[in-house]
C-alpha cells in the first residue's frame, strides 16, 4: 500500500496536470497544396513586408508582359515582393478541390500533389479581354493559411467571392456576365500544369488580399485554354 508521502506526491502531480493541460504541437488546418506553399499563403519570411507594402497601380496587360524568373524556388523573386492594385474582369472560375479536368491523365507535379482548395479565378484586362491571367484566393481552413498574419483579409475575400459568384465547380466555368472588380495582392509566378487562363509568363495575383465588386458588364468571355498560348514559365 502506498505511503502517505507517495499519496501526497501523486495528488500534487494530478492537480498540476489539471491546472496546466498540455498544449498541442499540431498546426492548424487541413492538408492543402505543396508547391511554393508558404509564398502562396503569405506565411514565408517576406510575408509581412509584402502584405503590408503600399500597393502599386498596374494592369493585367502590364503584368503579363513581365519576364518570368528562369528558376522558381521557395524564396520570392523580386517582383513577388511587390503588392499590386488593379481593375480587371473576372471571366471564369473554379475551386481546386479535386484533380481538375485539365490535369486528368497528365503526370505533372500538380496532378500528383494535394489539392490546395484555392478559388482559381481567370481575369482579363477590361480594355483587351484577350489579355488574361489568374488570381487565387486560398481556403482559410487550410494549413498555413489559418495561421497567416493576413488570415482576416483572405477570409474576407473568400466570403465576398462566394457571395457574388455562388458555388464553384472543379472545372473552370465562364461567367455569363463578367464582373468588373478592383483587387489588391502580391504577384506570384506559378509553374505550368495545364491551368485555364494562365498568362504567358505564368504570373498571378496570389493571394488576393482585397476585392471590390463594381458591376457586371459585357458578354461572356472565354478563358484561354492551356494550349492556346506558348508559355514561358519558370522552372524548378
Amino acid at each position: 500500500m502506498p505511503g502517505r508521502k507517495t499519496l501526497i506526491l501523486l495528488a500534487i502531480l494530478l492537480s498540476s496536470a489539471i491546472a496546466f493541460p498540455q498544449t498541442s504541437t499540431s498546426t492548424c488546418g487541413m492538408e492543402c497544396g505543396q508547391e511554393r506553399w508558404a509564398i502562396k499563403t503569405l506565411t514565408d519570411s517576406d510575408a509581412t513586408a509584402v502584405g503590408d507594402a503600399a500597393p502599386q497601380n498596374t494592369t493585367v496587360t502590364d503584368l503579363i508582359g513581365k519576364t518570368a524568373p528562369a528558376k522558381l524556388t521557395n524564396s520570392r523573386a523580386p517582383l513577388e515582393k511587390e503588392r499590386f492594385h488593379l481593375t480587371a474582369l473576372i471571366i471564369g472560375w473554379k475551386i481546386e478541390a479535386t484533380m481538375s479536368d485539365e490535369n486528368v491523365g497528365k503526370t505533372t507535379a500538380m496532378s500528383t500533389s494535394v489539392p490546395d482548395h484555392d478559388f482559381h479565378l481567370v481575369i482579363a484586362d477590361p480594355n483587351n479581354t484577350k489579355n488574361q491571367m489568374i488570381m487565387e484566393v486560398p481556403d482559410p481552413d487550410c494549413q498555413a493559411v489559418c495561421s497567416s498574419k493576413f488570415l482576416k483579409q483572405i477570409s474576407q475575400v473568400r466570403s465576398e467571392v462566394s457571395s457574388k459568384l455562388g458555388t464553384p465547380t472543379s472545372s473552370v466555368v465562364a461567367l455569363a456576365k463578367p464582373w468588373l472588380v478592383e483587387i489588391t495582392g502580391p504577384a506570384f509566378f506559378d509553374f505550368i500544369h495545364g491551368q485555364v487562363g494562365l498568362a504567358r509568363n505564368c504570373i498571378e495575383i496570389h493571394p488576393v488580399m482585397e476585392i471590390k465588386f463594381l458591376q457586371q458588364q459585357g458578354d461572356k468571355v472565354t478563358p484561354h485554354k492551356a494550349t492556346d498560348l506558348t508559355h514561358e514559365c519558370g522552372k524548378e
